[in-house]
């Protein structure tokens, strides 16, 4: 069975993680919600998104072994985004260490909305193909200070390799199914969307 990892900083665009984890989950993919935490937020599992709904994770990302944990054992790991979760992630070294692993080893990486800037926070995958909000679209194409920038598409959905990146909640179930598309087979995609009367 296939694992994945969604990262819920404080302030993450709470449709944006929960249809992922919704989707992976009707698929049988096994999901880990992990609380990325640190000293200025409350300790502990619950994670307020941005809209101030709690979601119970089931793991934290305070040390180097919890890193090393989600390298070995993901397939994929996932950053929804939403304000300021997408900034806490982007400034979280764990979280860059985290997608320095996965890239390195060719796992994927899938991004939406105002998460992109993360990847580009620790430069992972400059030159890919990507498609995140509008409003973060010069933060990952114009960086005067690297030489390899992100090709944006301004596509609901874009893949390109192992990197998954969507535009926004509004393309949330897409996103979910792209992410879902990249760990099954394209029969169990096709049955979990006939259930939902997709």
């Amino acid at each position: 069975m296939s694992k994945v990892y969604i990262l819920l900083a404080p302030g993450f665009e709470i449709i944006e993680a929960t249809a992922p984890i919704d989707v992976l989950t009707r698929c049988g993919i096994e999901v880990e919600k992990v609380a990325v935490l640190d000293n200025n937020t409350e300790e502990g599992l619950l994670v307020a998104s941005s809209h101030s709904v709690q979601i119970k994770a089931d793991s934290t990302l305070t040390t180097d072994d919890d890193v090393q944990k989600i390298i070995d054992t993901g397939d994929m790991v996932i950053l929804p985004g939403g304000f300021p979760g997408y900034e806490n992630l982007a400034t979280n070294k764990l979280v860059g260490k985290i997608l320095e692993g996965y890239s390195k080893a060719g796992k994927f990486i899938a991004a939406i909305c105002g998460a992109p800037t993360a990847l580009a926070a620790f430069d992972i995958d400059r030159g890919s193909r990507i498609t995140c909000h509008s409003s973060v679209k010069d933060r990952v194409t114009k960086d005067l200070n690297k030489n390899k920038t992100y090709i944006y598409t301004g596509n609901a959905v874009e893949t390109d390799g192992k990197l998954i990146t969507g535009k926004g909640a509004g393309v949330c179930m897409e996103f979910a199914f792209a992410c879902a598309a990249a760990l099954t087979d394209s029969s169990l995609i096709a049955e979990t969307k006939k259930k939902m009367e997709i």
